[in-house]
């Protein structure tokens, strides 16, 4: 898990010792990268109230204090095999998905159009973090990508696009978008 939290200069805590000033994305309150093996890393939930002990701002931020600039990416790897007839080289394919923690994008779904079961929760009962970028690592084969002219093919190679600019612009060595993407920086 990486996550970087900045407030926005509208809203937030009057904490300035907490946070630099960084340009027009706000307050940097809180800023971690995961530098363990990917099977060494504790469940999500349990590094957050892990980090909550020092960063408080964590439990009790709202995503509209929190800047554009304000992101997470969590890493997707296979614990087990289903369906059992596939090829394990067809099936350990691993996702980094980025998503945006700001409500300023929360409207910009890009599959507003699909109505699932999900959206028709009461607000208030859960949150939707899709992602705005993706990069993927050991994807072989068509089992991920349903072919659809090759929409699926180009919406992969679009999302990781988009994932190398944010990065660039937010000036973030991601250890594991550069492990993902077979990018050996020394």
């Amino acid at each position: 898990m990486e996550v970087g939290w900045r407030l926005s200069e509208e809203g937030g805590f009057e904490q300035d010792n907490l946070w630099r000033l960084n340009d027009r994305l706000g307050y940097l309150y809180f800023q971690y990268f995961e530098r363990s093996t990917p099977y060494g890393r504790v469940p999500l939930m349990d590094k957050i109230n892990g980090l909550a002990q020092r960063y408080p701002g964590l439990m009790s931020l709202r995503s509209v204090d929190l800047s554009p600039a304000s992101w997470m990416a969590v890493a997707w790897y296979p614990i087990y095999h289903i369906p059992m007839g596939r090829t394990i080289k067809d099936l350990s394919t691993c996702f980094l998905t980025y998503h945006t923690l700001s409500s300023s994008f929360q409207d910009m779904d890009i599959d507003d159009d699909i109505e699932s079961p999900e959206r028709k929760r009461k607000e208030g009962e859960s949150i939707s973090l899709p992602p705005f970028g993706l990069a993927t690592y050991k994807m072989q084969g068509n089992v991920w990508v349903s072919g659809n002219c090759g929409r699926d093919q180009e919406r992969l190679v679009s999302l990781l696009s988009v994932a190398d600019s944010w990065l660039k612009q937010l000036r973030v060595q991601h250890h594991d978008f550069n492990y993902f993407t077979g990018i050996r920086r020394g």
